[in-house]
């Protein structure tokens, strides 16, 4: 019974024998002890002192026990109930647990019995006290976290430290009142798809995810709203016995770029930025496998040859960049350049028909033949070949056709225009 001494108990007895039995047994306890003999002053006590436990009667006089639990637990919601009835009213004992009284105890008083009630209040007390002090102290502790973190408490986020609300736009004093700050809004993907914006979505994708892959979530910065959002990589860990899990994020942004950066040297071709021939088969055959309508376009610079010989490699290596940048500017953004080797490069036009990726050629070809390049006195021209993708056509296939129609288009004079 030594773990209810910093415990408050009030007595609420109209009859004096018995409120002073139950006072008599709990002094032992050494629990600081309030006692009133009607509602009124029970409530009273309860408004002044809030005390941890109230053992009372049902019938009071002024305000009735039943009307003090209600009043006691508006006010103290933890506040642990123990009733000590005479005599027996079904009715109203039925109403003490509706209202969530904690323990039942007929009058006379039995101690052993008061003595368990009681104790088994204080075990319940102690434990909510120190639950509520480990959580404030784990609070403490994540404010200190050189990383964003915050609490889910089954599917609710109960708690952002303090880095992450300083990254959504909140000061430290706000942190006590994080629960208005809703991560969710400021999510726009999970991993490589759309965010839909549910509150919950983000922890199940990642709790419920029977790979254990590595999960990453697109976080805007509010303070930020034009740049573009910070990517982290998140992990979370379940506290024992609780639905209560830990997550935490690390910013990879700057890893992400550098990674992108060296994803995109490796499939760009180093003089043009052009893609290169890998990257463009690998994009025309995913392009093929989803059947949506898409053109080929093939070009060689004519006569390039003599270009190099006569002016150098660098006047070339100059007109094969100019060539591309023209290009880039003449074609649509969801179009895309790639260069095939030396002098030849390829344009995938996606959903086109071949009327539209032949009007998109003769365009091409008239840039080209109109521009100064510069080291070359001289006018440029440049063949061309279309071709449409048929359906159940390979993507080798289709590249065979684009080529033959470019062959075509120079040996019958160049500078022209070939569909196959």
């Amino acid at each position: 019974m030594n773990k209810i001494q910093q415990l408050s108990i009030l007595v609420v007895q109209q009859e004096d024998f018995e409120r002073d039995s139950i006072i008599s047994l709990l002094q032992e306890v050494s629990a600081e002890i309030f006692e009133a003999r009607d509602g009124d002053e029970a409530w009273e006590i309860v408004s002044d002192h809030e005390p941890d436990i109230l053992i009372t009667d049902i019938v009071l006089d002024k305000i009735d026990g039943i009307e003090l639990i209600e009043k006691a637990h508006e006010l103290c919601p933890n506040m642990k109930i123990i009733v000590a009835y005479s005599p027996y009213s079904p009715k109203s004992l039925i109403r003490a647990v509706e209202l969530g009284a904690n323990a039942f105890l007929s009058l006379p008083l039995d101690s052993d019995k008061m003595i368990n009630a009681v104790s088994q209040c204080a075990r319940d007390i102690i434990k909510v006290q120190r639950m509520t002090e480990a959580e404030y102290s784990l609070k403490q502790l994540l404010d200190y976290f050189p990383t964003p973190a915050l609490l889910v408490d089954g599917l609710a986020v109960t708690y952002l430290n303090r880095r992450l609300t300083e990254y959504l736009g909140k000061g430290s004093d706000d942190t006590k009142n994080i629960v208005d700050v809703e991560l969710e809004d400021f999510i726009t993907r999970v991993g490589d798809e759309p965010y839909n914006g549910h509150p919950t979505a983000w922890i199940e994708s990642i709790m419920n995810d029977q790979l254990d892959r590595d999960h990453v979530l697109y976080i805007e910065n509010p303070r930020h709203p034009d740049s573009k959002p910070n990517i982290f990589t998140v992990t979370f860990n379940q506290f024992p016995g609780s639905d209560l899990r830990l997550f935490t994020f690390q910013d990879v942004s700057e890893l992400e770029d550098e990674r992108a950066h060296l994803e995109d040297e490796a499939s760009t071709d180093p003089l043009t930025k052009a893609l290169n021939r890998r990257s463009f088969l690998r994009l025309v055959s995913q392009m093929a496998a989803t059947r949506t309508p898409f053109s080929l376009i093939m070009f060689d610079i004519d006569h390039f040859k003599s270009i190099n010989d006569t002016y150098g490699h660098d006047v070339g290596d100059a007109v094969l960049r100019e060539i591309s940048t023209l290009v880039r500017d003449s074609i649509r953004e969801n179009d895309t350049l790639a260069r095939w080797g030396g002098e030849e490069f390829m344009v995938l036009s996606a959903k086109s028909n071949m009327k539209r990726a032949t009007r998109v050629a003769e365009r091409l070809r008239k840039a080209v033949a109109d521009y100064s390049f510069t080291g070359v006195p001289r006018q440029i021209t440049s063949s061309f070949g279309v071709a449409l993708h048929t359906d159940d056509e390979t993507s080798d296939d289709l590249v065979k056709r684009t080529d033959e129609a470019l062959y075509e288009a120079k040996e019958t004079g160049r500078n022209k225009v070939v569909v196959s």
